[in-house]
């Protein structure tokens, strides 16, 4: 079932009695407006639906190209722009969905529209340049898509190994999901590539090829952006399933440690016998012992395990790191929070690897306004990365200086955790290179400068990611199955910032985004007031604002249409807004249009309205021109009787951290069957794809 009204047939064209012919003629290029030759009055899209069958272009689970037949819904006239609102156009008519350049319409209609499929949106959750051991190597995918359905974003998705010479590759059409260090589930794909037939030591390419149900197969390699970036690229790992690229261990013990008479073993027990006392020490021991056993002068693939215990940052960055990253790890993994790398004190600029991963410990600062954690990263050296995996961020009481981490390049933060706000500390710093991609996080803190989020618990704000001096563009942005709370009246936990947004689009899938303080300012602000920027494959699918308002694809101001376009679907909202020409009062900012009639959209609910005190959508008002099939919508006066488990927004407890699963009785609309974008929601409950799921992010 697709989006628009019916079930959409895969394999080929619904069968039986030959249908009417329709009483549209043709498609505009805009691919939402129909040419309707004297159409009636009005429409009455759920009692006497008037629909248009369309014949696309999609994929089977087994990435088997095929049919799929979906029928759209006449939604109703469209009128003309300000200022002859009040008029209707002679023949022109709004459908539920988008058509698109490759759909075949029925006999008779002409398909003038220019469009081109949505493009899947996806993350790594698997952080570049790992190390392969074993027969196989595992890699996870999250993925989003305008018409994800059946339990699943996208049909499938075909996994590629190279090592430049040999490839394997590898098909998988269920999800699957975990519980992160946030508590949070989140849905992804998953590989489990075979290595016997990739070449022992070779720095492998990991490529993927998504599989929409509806639309073009997008291939990462291909489509995505260039490698290295922290946008979507191809993965790259170290193929080491025999071993013999050769291991390094070296131990610190900040107590007993002695760096004269310490030794860098293969063998762990050896090493952990003649610790050294500091970190830099073992790292340049690393080095040697790679150069003169693996005949390799850095220090790639070494491993330093700390004593617990605090340990105190000097510099290292001599310490070239190679092809993978030097990893430093607790010797205990169950002794996290005693085993402290912190800093010492004064600032150590240019002090660390190009290439460095922290796991299984605690980074402390001690300092006040100092820098600790800097690979001298730019834009020109992206290949520079920091990872941190299981690790503990203490502030100690010290203030929240953006430069403590400093140019880390290309970051991946998974598990990590805070129990104290970080404050600017993860955000970018002067315009240096500090790119960030969270999973499972969890703590009072939350960045500008998160380019991807998945299966995030945290406080604070996030945003579309803008350029700057040494700061990438945000493309193709993800924002998956997080729980965001916003503190702080004013502020919001979701907005964009200025830029166009092209096909590589932006998603917001599975959120809860919860504003606990007051209703100054929109909690999710989308390309609205007076932005003038394009817009297109903006997603907000199974999304909970709570707490404050949304404002979504204005075109309020200007004089120059501009196009803006995404897709809504079983997403509920506190109150939501969008502005058009009447609001601006000129008749060219009409680009919005699609998104102010809904086109594209499916079962959503508007708690209280909109802030125009409107519970309908209507001419120029800020809840749209038409509703969406199934939309609902309450008013300030009498709000939608949601029935949430705990509301912790500013409308209820305004404690934060609400459960926002709906109660019996809720007023919120149900996903229809063969809908359900995802197999599990962010408990991890499995959503149900029979027609009995709630919408929101919170579906089961």
């Amino acid at each position: 079932m697709l989006m628009g009204l019916a079930i959409g047939v895969v394999g080929g064209p619904i069968k039986g009695a030959a249908a009417a012919p329709s009483p549209m003629i043709s498609v505009a290029a805009d691919g939402w407006q129909a040419t309707y030759p004297a159409p009636p009055a009005s429409f009455s899209p759920i009692i006497a639906p008037v629909t248009l069958a369309v014949t696309r272009a999609g994929f089977t689970t087994t990435a088997t190209a095929t049919s799929v037949v979906d029928q759209l819904t006449v939604m109703a006239r469209v009128r003309q722009p300000f200022p002859a609102q009040a008029s209707l156009t002679a023949d022109k008519v709004a459908l539920s969905d988008f058509i698109y350049a490759g759909d075949q319409l029925p006999a008779g209609v002409t398909n003038l529209s220019a469009l081109s499929y949505p493009r899947p949106i996806a993350c790594w959750l698997t952080p570049d340049l790992d190390r392969a051991t074993g027969s196989t190597f595992t890699a996870r995918l999250a993925v989003a898509h305008a018409y994800a359905r059946g339990g699943k974003p996208v049909a499938a998705v075909t996994f590629i190994a190279s090592d430049g010479t040999n490839s394997v590759q590898q098909t998988v059409s269920a999800m699957s999901s975990r519980q992160w260090g946030s508590g949070l589930h989140a849905p992804y794909f998953e590989c489990t590539m075979p290595l016997a037939t990739l070449n022992q030591g070779a720095l492998c390419t990991l490529d993927a090829i998504i599989y929409p149900w509806v639309g073009a197969a997008f291939q990462i390699s291909v489509s995505g952006a260039a490698y290295p970036t922290i946008n979507l690229t191809v993965l790259k790992f170290l193929n080491d399933r025999t071993g013999g690229y050769g291991q390094a261990y070296g131990y610190v013990n900040a107590t007993t440690g002695n760096n004269a008479t310490a030794v860098v073993s293969a063998t762990p027990a050896t090493a952990a016998a003649l610790p050294y006392l500091t970190v830099a020490a073992a790292a340049a021991a690393i080095r040697t012992f790679n150069n003169t056993t693996y005949t390799r002068n850095n220090a790639s693939g070494g491993t330093i395990r700390l004593v617990a215990g605090e340990h105190v940052h000097a510099t290292f960055q001599t310490v070239t790191t190679g092809e993978i990253p030097l990893v430093i790890e607790a010797e205990n993994s169950t002794l996290k929070a005693t085993t402290i790398y912190k800093d010492s004190g004064i600032t150590a600029a240019n002090s660390t690897p190009q290439k460095l991963k922290f796991r299984n410990l605690t980074l402390k600062k001690v300092g006040a306004s100092v820098t600790m954690l800097d690979n001298s990263a730019t834009l020109a050296t992206l290949d520079r990365m920091l990872v941190l995996e299981n690790v503990a961020i203490d502030r100690n009481g010290t203030s929240t200086y953006g430069a403590w981490l400093y140019k880390t390049g290309r970051c991946w933060m998974v598990d990590v955790s805070s129990a104290t706000t970080l404050g600017a500390m993860l955000d970018d710093f002067a315009g240096v290179c500090k790119e960030i991609i969270a999973i499972g996080c969890s703590g009072p803190f939350a960045s500008t400068n998160f380019f991807n989020a998945i299966a995030c618990k945290l406080t604070g704000g996030l945003r579309r990611v803008p350029s700057g001096a040494n700061v990438e563009l945000g493309l193709g942005q993800l924002f998956s199955h997080c729980h965001i709370t916003q503190t702080t009246d004013g502020n919001r936990a979701m907005t964009s910032s200025t830029g166009t947004i092209d096909a590589r689009g932006f998603a917001l899938v599975g959120c809860v985004l919860e504003q606990t303080a007051g209703e100054t300012a929109p909690n999710f602000s989308f390309h609205a007031d007076t932005d003038v920027q394009g817009v297109e494959n903006v997603l907000c699918i199974g999304t909970t604002v709570v707490g404050s308002r949304t404002n979504w694809l204005y075109q309020d101001t200007g004089t120059v249409t501009v196009a803006k376009r995404g897709f809504v679907r079983f997403s509920v909202n506190r109150q939501r807004n969008i502005k058009t020409d009447v609001f601006g009062t000129n008749g060219n900012l009409v680009g919005n249009w699609p998104a102010a009639y809904n086109i594209g959209c499916r079962a959503n609910a508007t708690i209280k309205g909109s802030n125009d005190g409107n519970s309908v959508p209507g001419v120029g008002r800020w809840l749209g021109e038409t509703a969406a099939l199934g939309d609902v919508s309450g008013s300030l006066a009498t709000p939608l009787a949601v029935n949430w488990s705990s509301d912790q927004s500013f409308d209820g407890g305004a404690a934060g951290n609400g459960d926002y699963t709906p109660g019996a009785g809720s007023a919120l609309p149900l996903i229809p069957t063969g809908l359900a974008p995802y197999p599990v929601d962010m408990l991890g409950r499995a959503v149900p794809n029979n027609g009995s799921a709630r919408i929101g992010a919170i579906m089961a």
